[in-house]
């Protein structure tokens, strides 16, 4: 097939100050990774590198796509990573992952969490605010503090988890001031951390994230500090552990639970959902990444790839499942 790999491609030059906006897009050499993993199933790549004229270019390529592989977190706003998908509705032009809905919501993490429990799957208790002057309902501390519409662990820091309520507000606060968005305050559960990739419907090695290694004045929770700055392809720990050595009771719990959040939230092809255990052993949805990240090198600890690679997939076959995925749901030859 002729397939366009629609993408967002870090600038080759970063300053420090700006690493957080660019973290969920990705390097020149996980794209170049990615396109080659394609070509190797056989088929023809078109790197497109999504921008503001993303729609002129697909009109433009559009008699000659088989299937867009989309991966593009998008532009700005509260539905940017719909944009791709929406302008293939739009155009009826085939596409791997979820659509343009499922993106908006689980983007959002308010709407994610009412979808998952309208459909009866537990998550942590939650309120959203818009401004520092709304009063703090039946949550119990303590409580986690993140900006709405983010991913990657963007603007979630070790002193989002709060304790009391002054702590609380001052929190709220920065975040909105930077983030120029409401924020989601979620209780905190103290149990252990996991993440669950779902690809063409099957469900991979659980990845349990660890956190033993964290100096003592970071929380032990999937922070912005400990994914970007004490996971590293130089650090001398490995904070991932897969499959998690949970016993078979509690594999199938989690295993079932990502399940049905992946079919709540009408995922496609692939996703990472995000769990964590309650005090009582339970496990409960935090997040879900319906355009997970795909680093192929190990060092990198990019969590799906890690799923895969503990299931015997290679790289390859990994990307090779989600198009064969996209392919018999669009109908394609």
């Amino acid at each position: 097939m002729k397939i366009a790999l629609t993408c967002s491609i870090k600038p080759a030059k970063i300053s420090e100050e700006n690493k957080e906006k660019y973290a969920e897009f990705d390097s020149l050499e996980t794209i170049n990774d990615l396109a080659d993993a394609i070509k190797s199933n056989g088929h023809e790549v078109d790197v497109i590198d999504v921008r503001e004229d993303i729609k002129e270019v697909l009109l433009a390529k559009k008699s000659d796509i088989d299937l867009v592989f989309n991966v593009a977190e998008g532009l700005d706003g509260y539905d940017r990573e719909a944009l791709v998908p929406k302008l293939c509705e739009e155009l009826e032009i085939p596409f791997t992952a979820s659509g343009s809905v499922t993106l908006v919501n689980t983007l959002d993490k308010a709407k994610t969490k009412e979808i998952l429990v309208s459909s009866g799957i537990k998550t942590p208790k939650f309120q959203v605010f818009d401004n520092i002057n709304e009063d703090l309902t039946d949550l119990s501390f303590p409580l986690l503090v993140k900006p709405l519409l983010e991913g990657s662990s963007k603007g979630v820091f070790n002193d989002n988890l709060v304790e009391n309520k002054e702590e609380l507000i001052k929190v709220i606060k920065n975040v909105i001031d930077e983030y120029k968005q409401p924020v989601i305050v979620e209780e905190f559960l103290d149990g252990r951390e996991f993440t669950v990739s779902v690809v063409n419907d099957k469900v991979l090695p659980i990845v349990e994230i660890k956190f033993n290694h964290l100096p003592k004045n970071i929380h032990p929770m999937d922070s912005y500090e400990a994914k970007w700055i004490y996971d590293n392809p130089n650090a001398k720990h490995d904070p991932l552990v897969c499959p998690a050595k949970i016993d078979s009771e509690l594999k199938e719990k989690i295993d079932e639970v990502a399940l049905a959040t992946y079919k709540a939230l009408d995922c496609k092809d692939w996703a990472r959902i995000d769990v964590r255990l309650d005090s009582k052993g339970e496990p409960s949805v935090l997040e879900v990444n319906a355009l997970p990240g795909f680093m192929k090198d190990p060092k990198e600890n990019s969590r799906l790839p890690r799923a895969a690679y503990s299931n015997n997939w290679s790289y390859e076959k990994l990307i090779k499942e989600v198009i064969d995925s996209a392919v018999k749901r669009w109908n394609l030859k």
